[in-house]
C-alpha cells in the first residue's frame, strides 16, 4: 500500500452536488464523524476491541485522508480505495482477492464505503497473512496499529508515528473510554435536573472552575440548571440542561502535576471516593499523582499521571 494520497476529483464533485442539493456544507470535522466514526463502529461490531477498531482506522487515515476516502487515488501510483489497494494487483486483479471483483459480487460500486469496509473484512478473515489473529491478540493501541501496518498495508514509507498518532485520536473521539473492550467502564453519565450524587457534585466542581457561581453539594437542582444552561449558550452547546457527552467533554479539562483550582478538588474528590487519602485543597501535588496513578493502574487505564478524558470517565458515575 502506498502513503500519499489524494481525493479523486469525483469525490470533490459528489460533495459539490450534495451541497448543491441540500443547500448546506458540512464542516471538515463533521465529515471526518461520518466516514472514520463509522469505520470505527464497524470493526466494533465486527467484534474487534475499541484498540484494535482504532488501529485498523488509524491506518485508513494516513492512507486515504480524514475523512476516510473511498475515492482516495494516489497521484502518478497504483493506490486507491480506503487502504490504498494497488492497481494491478488487491484493487482490481488478484485471483478472488480484489476489490471491484468482490463490490461486482453484490452489485455494489467499488467506490462504496461499505463496499470497501466489507472487502477490507473479507481480506482480513479469508486470508491469514493479512494479520486478523495477530490483530485480535494486541492489547494497544500502538500494537494493533503496528500489525494492521506491516501485515494488511505491507507499506513502504509507513510514518508509524503518525498512524498510531490518528488511531489515539480516532479512540478518543469514538471510543467509550479507550480500554480496549475491556471491562473498566468509561463511560461518562447522563444527568440533568433531580439528578443527585458525586458525579453532580463533580459537575459543580467543573461549572465553578468555569466561572459559575454553584455549590458543589451532589444535588442538580435550579442553580445548577441555570449554571449549565448558561455554559451551554456561551460554548455552543445544545441549551437543554442536560449534561451529556458533548458538554461534558467541553466541561473536562486535562489535569497533571502543577495544575490547580476547582476542577482539581473534584478529582481530589473523585479519587477520595475510590479510596484514597487524599487533602481536598485544589492543588495537583506528588500525593494526587501518586494516588491518580495507582487508579489508573487498578482501573485498566494508561499510567500517566494524567486526568484526561478515559480517566474522567471511569471515575465519574
Amino acid at each position: 500500500m502506498k502513503t500519499t494520497t489524494t481525493r479523486r476529483s469525483l469525490a470533490g464533485l459528489l460533495a459539490a452536488a450534495s451541497i448543491a442539493v441540500l443547500g448546506v456544507a458540512a464542516a471538515p470535522s463533521a465529515l471526518a464523524a461520518s466516514t472514520d466514526e463509522i469505520a470505527f463502529d464497524y470493526f466494533v461490531s465486527k467484534g474487534l476491541t475499541e484498540r484494535q477498531s482504532a488501529g485498523v482506522v488509524g491506518n485508513l487515515i494516513q492512507e486515504s485522508g480524514s475523512p476516510i476516502n473511498p475515492y482516495a487515488n494516489q497521484p502518478g501510483g497504483p493506490g486507491v480505495g480506503i487502504a490504498q489497494w494497488s492497481e494491478g494487483g488487491r484493487w482490481d486483479t488478484d485471483s478472488r482477492d480484489n476489490m471491484v471483483w468482490y463490490a461486482g459480487l453484490s452489485g455494489r460500486s467499488r467506490y462504496d464505503l461499505t463496499a470497501q469496509l466489507d472487502f477490507t473484512w473479507y481480506e482480513l478473515s479469508t486470508f491469514s497473512g493479512y494479520g486478523l489473529s495477530s490483530l485480535k491478540a494486541a492489547t494497544s493501541v500502538d500494537s494493533a496499529t503496528t500489525v494492521f501496518m506491516q501485515k494488511f498495508e505491507r507499506c513502504g514509507t509507513c510514518a508509524t508515528t503518525q498512524r498510531i498518532a490518528y488511531a489515539n485520536d480516532v479512540l478518543r473521539k469514538y471510543g467509550s473510554g479507550g480500554t480496549g473492550g475491556g471491562s473498566t467502564e468509561t463511560s461518562l453519565p447522563v444527568l440533568r435536573s433531580g439528578s443527585s450524587g458525586a458525579a453532580v457534585r463533580t459537575l459543580q466542581y467543573l461549572l465553578r472552575a468555569s466561572g459559575k457561581s454553584v455549590t458543589a453539594d451532589g444535588s442538580f437542582g435550579p442553580a445548577t440548571d441555570s449554571a449549565v444552561r448558561s455554559y451551554q449558550s456561551a460554548h455552543g452547546l445544545s441549551v437543554d440542561g442536560v449534561v451529556g457527552n458533548n458538554t461534558w467533554y467541553s466541561l473536562l479539562p486535562v489535569l497533571r502535576q502543577g495544575s490547580t483550582g476547582e476542577a482539581v478538588k473534584g478529582l481530589q474528590r473523585e479519587l477520595v471516593d475510590a479510596g484514597y487519602s487524599l487533602t481536598v485543597d485544589g492543588s495537583f501535588g506528588p500525593a494526587t499523582y501518586s494516588a491518580l496513578r495507582s487508579y489508573q493502574s487498578t482501573s485498566g487505564l494508561v499510567v500517566d499521571g494524567v486526568a484526561g478524558t478515559n480517566t474522567w470517565g471511569s471515575l465519574v458515575d
